[in-house]
């Protein structure tokens, strides 16, 4: 099996050389690194005409000698075979065929570094795995483009597109957050949000990582609202809904300053690949680190929002809110980067009433929740209409009935129990 083309990597370098400022070659030095090539000149060589393109420099033999005499890294014949090579037009399928050669490299070195891990004494199959599989993503990762660059003039125009548009607009290919505190009914609304989007299309295949509830207490919830709540009257017999109320895992892996997304997570989006939506409940649960630190809320947010791009993936996290009022802005606890990573944000809340001055719950809509968009980056108010909605949540017998009075507050009609 080859794992290198000596001609190819030549016919490139050659081509760079020629015409360092065509619209091809500064793409091709941008996607390309010097570890894709195999030969040790050809990776100098690759890193000295980028240096000297990056700083607007002459591409010839000269500047390229000098360059690479300074690192001590010069080799006349190596040079010579380049200069002397054809260069080529159409670059992209040499660019292509040398990030495969360099791939295969590193999957030939995957394999015997994950062989002599095996053989070696203390590891665990379970650790050598995860190990592998997160190399392999980062291979995976690695061959695609650094920078994905498209003309403004040729880059095509589309709208974000949403699940459960009508009832809670849900952004496609990017991360959601649902915000309340503790008691709310965020698994009640998760249930029936995950229950309309598979409603909605055949299509839509739907995995819910409830991971605060037992799966008796899931199903009964469902089951009701189901009955009670949704009431469909076309609702959907093969609904495509997955659960697990597994204990969750901790997805951030910290090494005294240093902070990375563990191999867990890469497994994760293995075996979740074939869902449309993923909520998973409560984020911190999965979190692993210091909430409040802002650098660990990068690491842990930028590969799911990567993962929801790539794949066309709506996530959406159930998240704890801090105390106090929002401000129309959303109380979601922990660090800033946690919700600044998100697209969409709903904060929920019981409905209240004032009594005496007083704000009391309303006892005639704790089958309610008050949802506000606090944040809405892709146009959800355009099909939720208002940036505060109530939504049925339980079932509407769970309200009971009193005898109200109402009081004038700032000229509102508000309920108040007598």
């Amino acid at each position: 099996m080859a794992l290198y083309d000596a001609n190819i990597e030549r016919a490139l370098l050659s081509s760079f050389i020629f015409s360092p400022y065509d619209d091809g070659t500064l793409s091709s030095l941008h996607i390309l690194r010097s570890s894709d090539f195999y030969i040790p000149f050809h990776a100098s060589l690759f890193m000295a005409i980028k240096t000297l393109v990056d700083a607007n420099r002459p591409i010839d033999e000269d500047f390229l000698r000098i360059t690479l005499q300074k690192e001590g890294k010069f080799d006349e014949v190596a040079m010579l075979e380049v200069l002397s090579a054809n260069p080529i037009s159409h670059l992209s399928s040499y660019v292509s065929s040398v990030r495969e050669y360099a791939q295969k490299r590193m999957l030939v070195t995957l394999s015997m570094q994950t062989r002599q891990e095996i053989e070696k004494e203390g590891d665990s199959p379970s650790d050598v795995l995860e190990r592998a599989i997160k190399r392999l993503e980062a291979i995976a990762e690695g061959s695609r483009a650094t920078i994905e660059r498209v003309s403004m003039h040729e880059a095509k125009e589309s709208a974000p597109t949403f699940v459960c548009k009508n009832w809670l607009p849900i952004p496609k290919a990017t991360l959601s957050m649902i915000v309340a505190p503790g008691g709310t009914g965020k698994t009640w609304l998760a249930l029936q949000l995950a229950l309309r989007i598979a409603n909605e299309d055949a299509g839509n295949k739907v995995f819910l990582w409830l991971s605060e509830d037992p799966e008796g207490t899931v199903k009964s919830r469902y089951n009701t609202i189901k009955k009670e709540v949704f009431r469909a009257t076309d609702g959907r017999e093969d609904l495509q809904i997955d659960i697990s109320t597994a204990d969750p895992m901790l997805l951030l892996e910290t090494r005294g300053k240093s902070v990375t997304m563990s191999s867990k997570f890469y497994a994760m989006k293995r075996e979740l690949r074939e869902y449309d939506v993923i909520v998973i409940d409560p984020l911190l649960a999965f979190y692993g680190g210091d909430e409040n630190d802002n650098s660990q809320a990068r690491v842990f947010m930028q590969p799911f929002l990567n993962w929801a791009r790539t794949e066309n993936k709506s996530i959406i996290f159930l998240h704890h809110s801090k105390k106090g009022e929002g401000n129309n802005s959303s109380r979601a606890r922990g660090a800033g980067a946690i919700v600044d990573a998100v697209r969409c944000v709903y904060d929920m809340d019981k409905i209240y009433v004032n009594k005496s001055g007083k704000q009391e719950l309303d006892p005639l809509s704790t089958h309610l929740r008050s949802l506000s968009l606090t944040k809405d980056n892709y146009g959800a108010i355009e099909h939720l209409k208002s940036f505060r909605v109530e939504r049925e949540i339980t079932p509407s017998k769970s309200a009971p009935t009193f005898e109200v009075e109402y009081e004038m507050v700032e000229s509102i009609s508000m309920p108040r129990i007598a």
